[in-house]
């Protein structure tokens, strides 16, 4: 019976010096992975998949990719749409397109962590013009048959020009101050359009 006692009494100075100082080592604990938007989102919905969006081969449908440039914004602004389609929804566009269920996977959970865009930031500098730098932005990013130049306005420079407040609040809060409703929009784009309305609009 004693030797039970000192035995317990062994085990609970153990355990009393051992959890707290685990505990204390908490950073020691890797975080969990993440999904990557730039690494594991891109290289699904920019592939034969979404082929309509890819190269311009269906006029009316938003381009998220031409050659070997990706149109991330493109992407992010259409988070919402992602996740209406793989939690039950369908292809905003019509048909019997769909994602394959483990890429559904990879998408919920991007979206789940926030839809973030992973990518690194972006320098401007030099003149921005809109004839060089906001028309194709403008082009690949808000234009199609649910965006700008569809059921929404057609935007030109010198609608752009008026609606200099609107896009201001847009770039100062990352997207959410859209009147359509809140967009994603990456580092690039914002600095663009920032430094664009910085130097007084120019075409």
């Amino acid at each position: 019976m004693k030797q039970r006692i000192i035995i317990a009494a062994v085990i609970t100075s153990l355990l009393a010096y051992i959890l707290p100082s685990c505990y204390k080592n908490k950073e020691d604990i890797l975080a969990l992975p993440t999904v990557s938007f730039r690494g594991d989102v891109v290289p699904i919905i920019a592939s034969g998949g979404c082929g309509c969006h890819i190269n311009g081969k269906t006029s009316n449908a938003v381009a998220f990719a031409h050659g070997d440039t990706i149109f991330y914004d493109a992407i992010l602004s259409r988070s919402a749409l992602f996740d209406a389609w793989v939690n039950g929804g369908s292809h905003p566009g019509g048909g019997i397109i769909d994602f394959k269920p483990n890429e559904k996977v990879i998408i919920k959970q991007w979206i789940a962590e926030g839809a973030k865009d992973d990518g690194g930031g972006c320098t401007v500098t030099g003149a921005i013009t809109f004839t060089n730098n906001i028309s194709p932005l403008y082009l690949t990013t808000c234009k199609g048959a649910t965006c700008h130049g569809g059921i929404a306005i057609t935007l030109d420079y010198t609608t752009m020009v008026a609606d200099k407040a609107k896009i201001s609040t847009m770039m100062s809060t990352g997207g959410n101050g859209h009147p359509g409703g809140a967009l994603s929009l990456s580092t690039c784009t914002v600095n663009t359009f920032t430094e664009w309305l910085n130097q007084g609009q120019p075409k």
